[in-house]
């Protein structure tokens, strides 16, 4: 029986893009998917054959993630109830018999599923905590988080007092949402369980289907080096993090000289011109197809998303991994404790140190075991047929 879904994403195309082989799958399969979405990724949630529901996104990227716990609170909090009174008015009298939403931005969506009686799925492109692992307590262990100052209190006690205010207005002030959802009900995790941290510890409400990959059969106009040198991907993603332009620009003098042909892929902030004069065996761009580059590379510098890891253990890649938001830093952790690569502190270590790391990693067989095998878990994994599996029968077992 077909059934209509609603899907909410934070809007980051890392936490997005993991959805929407997903959505495909089941629109495939005769499912109505209304998909909350910013506006630039409209193109996006449209070609899946998803309907869009357009709102304002609140999340303050081009001013940068706050630095501090209490202004990061407030941005996520702003942004998971943005989509509120637009999704509010498209639903009322088309209610949809499930939610999914985002481990970022929740609140919209387990509000909205608990007002109508209907079961909240959290889609997960991080790790999922439970009485076993905390991803905020692990994230807070890496930037040493302390008591908030007052000031901090004072202003948190306000934003919410506000956002209070918008649900009463709303007529929503009923609507508990204490205990429901999250890490109280089901999970879709785009990781394969060996990854997890604790991942034997999470039972069957956490279905861990592995990361939704598109594009990595197709083709770019990338080509590796004629003359056979080994090849190392450099790139710090797309989220903001300071010295950038610093960072590529020593890496390509450390790399000059080198055994090594090095590709270093910039994003939209930077451009190839601003690193000046590049070693013939060093070549920069903002945008290149990662698995074009991963099928012949040795070695893998990340700045740990999971997506980018995924990526690479998807081909069986190891990293060298240089982290700087805390979320990157645990996801670094994972990848050291597994056995499948090394981190390096982007901040005090110097590049030439990093190419060290680099002929460290690619020189040890233990790293390159370590990454197949991972591969291997994510094939099999199950992929967005499974997810779309575990979607229906949560849709079945509440009567649709």
């Amino acid at each position: 029986m077909t059934g209509h879904i609603a899907f909410f994403s934070f809007p980051a195309y890392a936490h997005l893009a993991p959805t929407l082989p997903v959505v495909e799958a089941l629109v495939r399969r005769g499912h109505r998917v209304t998909y909350a979405a910013a506006d630039r990724f409209a193109d996006l949630i449209k070609a899946t054959g998803a309907d869009l529901l357009r709102y304002e996104s609140t999340f303050p990227w081009q001013e940068g993630i706050p630095e501090n716990v209490s202004g990061q609170a407030m941005a996520f909090m702003s942004e998971a109830l943005s989509p509120l009174p637009t999704a509010l008015e498209r639903f009322t009298g088309d209610v949809p018999d499930l939610f999914v939403h985002d481990v970022a931005a929740t609140e919209t969506a387990r509000i909205l599923a608990r007002h109508w009686g209907r079961t909240s799925v959290q889609s997960s492109p991080v790790f999922v905590s439970n009485t076993a692992f905390s991803l905020n307590q692990a994230q807070d262990s890496q930037r040493g988080a302390d008591q908030l100052p007052p000031g901090d209190m004072v202003a948190l006690g306000k934003f919410f007092e506000r956002q209070g205010e918008i649900i009463d207005g709303l007529g929503l002030s009923h609507v508990d949402i204490e205990g429901f959802g999250g890490d109280n009900g089901p999970n879709l995790v785009y990781m394969p369980r060996e990854f997890q941290v604790s991942g034997e510890t999470f039972g069957p409400e956490h279905c861990f289907v592995g990361p939704m990959l598109t594009g990595q059969d197709s083709d770019d106009d990338w080509q590796p080096p004629a003359e056979g040198a080994p090849v190392a991907l450099i790139s710090l993603g797309t989220s903001p993090s300071p010295g950038r332009a610093e960072f590529f620009t020593s890496c390509a003098k450390a790399f000059a000289d080198t055994p090594w042909h090095v590709v270093m892929t910039l994003g939209s902030s930077l451009h190839p011109d601003e690193l000046g004069p590049l070693p013939p065996n060093v070549e920069a761009r903002q945008w290149v197809k990662h698995p074009a580059v991963l099928r012949h590379a040795e070695v893998f510098v990340t700045h740990s998303g999971m997506g980018s890891v995924m990526e690479a253990l998807s081909i069986g890649v190891p990293l060298v991994c240089v982290p700087h938001h805390a979320e990157q830093r645990v996801n670094a952790a994972r990848v050291a404790e597994l056995g499948l690569g090394v981190v390096v502190d982007r901040e005090t270590t110097g590049a030439e140190e990093l190419v060290e790391q680099v002929t460290r990693v690619a020189g040890d067989a233990s790293f390159q075991r370590a990454a197949q095998a991972m591969r291997e878990h994510i094939a099999a994994a199950g992929g967005a047929a499974r997810a779309a599996d575990f979607v229906e029968s949560l849709m079945n077992s509440q009567g649709k």
